[in-house]
């Protein structure tokens, strides 16, 4: 997900999520009786409020919401399933050279070198775009009889490996492993 699509998830619940504590507690306030909530109540007109719906700008008002509502939804929704994918980083530039390293491929290759480690059944990698920073996503599905040790110590070379080809830029290595459920004996 990308910084600015988390903050504003997060501005939306934090705000969605105030109001709604506020009607309640202002719910629960009208329900005692307490003298705050009955005289703010007390202010509006009953009639007036009921017939709003019967006002010629009350259809329009509600096209008008539900067409903001449904192009914000549509915003959020493309926001949040956009791909992540970041492309290429350049480590190197002068004034008629530029070195880059397409990260894809670098993923691609750890995936693959990560694949033959014993007892390790696949291996997939790409890069993304994890809140601004390049992030080597690598899935490793492997077996309930791997050497978690070796393969840590392994993961830590390859980490290495990726600081040392993209000289010092700022991408992460992610490992997530799978490890699949043992086959009972017969």
């Amino acid at each position: 997900m990308k910084r600015a699509t988390a903050v504003v998830d997060r501005l939306l619940v934090v705000g969605l999520g105030v109001a709604l504590l506020g009607a309640g507690a202002f719910a629960l306030a009208w329900y005692f009786d307490l003298p705050l909530a009955v005289r703010t109540l007390s202010r509006f007109d009953r009639d007036t409020i009921a017939g709003l719906p019967a006002q010629d700008w009350w259809e329009a008002a509600l096209a008008g919401t539900a067409i903001v509502g449904a192009i914000g939804a549509i915003a959020l929704i493309i926001g949040n399933l956009s791909p992540r994918r970041t492309g290429t980083m350049q480590i190197y530039a002068e004034e008629s050279l530029a070195i880059r390293v397409d990260l894809g491929a670098l993923a691609r290759g750890i995936a693959a070198d990560l694949a033959s480690f014993p007892e390790v059944e696949s291996s997939r990698g790409r890069a993304i775009d994890d809140r601004g920073t390049a992030t080597l996503a690598v899935t490793v599905s492997a077996s309930p009889a791997i050497d978690i040790d070796a393969f840590t110590r392994t993961v830590e070379k390859k980490a290495a490996f990726v600081a040392e080809s993209v000289e010092g830029g700022a991408v992460a290595l992610r490992i997530q492993m799978h490890v699949n459920a043992a086959v009972p004996s017969k």
